[in-house]
């Protein structure tokens, strides 16, 4: 299972699967090495106004939007740039014509019809940024810093991510998966493994190279919705994010089916992240409580009245030692 952080050592090759499985890891490791030797931060911001910090506190859930629904249509189509240009990069490098053939079926996947979907939630870094206070101006604006963060929804198929805003950073991320993709799918050709218990029959190899090309495509998604552009930088933002794999059953389990929720006249597919186990998966385990450490009120008229309600409903849910603070930004929104 992916816990923690995009890059968290903690992913393992999985056993008895081609070892091209395991290159997420492989890739994970170095990304982890380079960008949070040093640690993760502490706390993060979830940013959304008090009418959906009701149900957030009171069903102890996150909603993870279908990544295509975002607000910001340019943001996926940036980072599928950056990565189609990073695979047609490897494949001009690619000296084997069967690990050329699969990059090339990356490939293809990656500008098709975006599937799988991937959904996420959005935190930000920083817990009191005017550009945010803009984006949730309507109403009466909150930010939730949620401490001890990279397990809070427990053991599940996501993964939290720092989204990349340096070109260079994104594109040397990028290469960093192909990479582990290209040597270890190279091996498993040359000197292949048996199949796992469940499979009686060795793949064929034009299975292999469709289903390792889905995998790699898939994979790529992930990092993709953790690029935006660079002019977004200053809002230090940070994604929960879950791929619905949609790779062979023998090989991969089902992903629970989307709600869906109305967002300015739109039909927005989300997930629970109190549902986020892959069909087959689900267990009877305690949903971990949220760890909500403070509620900063945004800028509103009657900021007092406000935190009072907010206040009201933490205690009332057992986040009694949460605490309310609120914001001095200059923003007037009303």
């Amino acid at each position: 299972m992916m816990l923690g952080w995009i890059g968290s050592p903690r992913e393992e090759k999985p056993s008895g699967l081609p070892r091209w499985f395991g290159a997420t890891g492989t890739a994970s490791r170095a990304i982890y090495d380079r960008f949070h030797g040093a640690g993760v931060p502490a706390a993060i911001y979830h940013y959304t106004s008090v009418a959906a910090l009701i149900p957030i506190a009171t069903a102890n859930e996150l909603w993870l939007s279908d990544a295509t629904f975002l607000n910001d249509r340019a943001e996926i189509g940036h980072g599928v740039a950056v990565a189609a240009a990073r695979l047609r990069a490897a494949q001009d490098d690619e000296a084997d014509d069967r690990v050329r053939a699969m990059l090339a079926e990356a490939a293809r996947l990656l500008v098709s019809e975006p599937r799988p979907p991937v959904y996420v939630c959005c935190f930000s870094g920083e817990q009191d940024d005017l550009g945010q206070w803009r984006g949730y101006g309507r109403g009466a604006p909150v930010a939730i810093e949620f401490r001890q963060w990279q397990l809070m929804f427990g053991y599940s198929q996501g993964v939290f991510g720092e989204v990349r805003y340096d070109l260079e950073e994104q594109a040397w991320s990028f290469d960093q998966l192909i990479e582990a993709y290209r040597a270890a799918y190279r091996v498993d050709l040359d000197d292949p493994l048996p199949p796992p218990p469940r499979r009686k029959e060795p793949m064929t190899p034009e299975e292999e190279r469709v289903l390792c090309a889905g995998k790699l495509h898939t994979d790529l998604r992930r990092y993709i919705v953790t690029c935006k552009d660079p002019a977004f930088a200053s809002e230090r933002e940070i994604r929960f994010v879950y791929v619905a794999y949609s790779l062979d059953a023998s090989w991969f389990p089902g992903h629970p089916a989307p709600a869906f929720r109305e967002n300015a006249g739109r039909i927005v597919p989300y997930m629970s992240s109190r549902r986020l186990e892959p069909v087959g998966w689900e267990s009877d385990r305690e949903v971990p409580t949220l760890p909500i450490h403070s509620v900063r009120i945004g800028p509103t008229p009657d900021q007092d009245l406000v935190a009072r309600g907010v206040r009201r409903l933490l205690d009332a849910v057992g986040h009694t030692g949460a605490e309310i603070v609120l914001s001095g930004s200059p923003l007037r929104s009303w």
